[in-house]
């Protein structure tokens, strides 16, 4: 009886403790600390009027996953969602369904460009476990200056000029009634 009584009065010591043992098993451990930093990812801002900027460059040379190359200038006109992630960053893995519910709202009504440096047999089978189909893209020359971020994930929202209207590091749920209201009210 003694044993259950102290079990009782430390179930939260154990529970902690049993959380953190499923962080030192490597299959579990992306599972859980993604799942957790889901569970707190906030919603974007809008950067004020002095913070947004125009990125100067759109020649960005791409290669998507099917081995085609692309350029960042065809989103010239286009409000864009610019996301720089990889398959190993629990905050990138968290804040990915919201982004993919966001390329299923819109579609081609925006352009979508999600970055990663990773091989793309290494991106195409995270896409295909997951089932994600947004548009993945290795980049082949230098990213425009104003996407310099040395944190994984870096998400930007710019408007059809290129003006970086939102910018976030870190996981967020970019199918938020924010950002969704704030993309309408741009593609108007």
């Amino acid at each position: 009886m003694k044993l259950k009584a102290w079990a009782k009065k430390r179930k939260w010591d154990i529970l902690f403790m049993a959380f953190i043992g499923l962080l030192f098993i490597p299959s579990i451990r992306m599972v859980v600390m993604s799942s957790i930093q889901r569970l707190f990812a906030g919603a974007p801002s809008e950067l004020s009027k002095e913070e947004q900027i125009e990125v100067n460059s759109f020649d960005w040379v791409l290669l998507d996953m099917e081995g085609k190359q692309s350029n960042f200038s065809s989103a010239k006109g286009k409000v864009t969602i610019v996301n720089l992630w990889a398959t190993w960053c629990p905050p990138c893995v968290a804040e990915m369904p919201s982004l993919q519910k966001l390329y299923n709202h819109f579609g081609d009504d925006l352009a979508f460009f999600f970055i990663s440096n990773e091989k793309p047999e290494k991106l195409n089978q995270f896409l295909e476990e997951k089932q994600y189909d947004f548009p993945v893209y290795v980049p082949l020359s230098n990213y425009p200056k104003e996407f310099d971020s040395n944190s994984l994930p870096t998400t930007y929202l710019l408007d059809q000029n290129g003006k970086i209207i939102m910018e976030e590091v870190g996981a967020h749920d970019w199918y938020s009634e924010n950002v969704l209201k704030k993309i309408k009210e741009l593609n108007n």
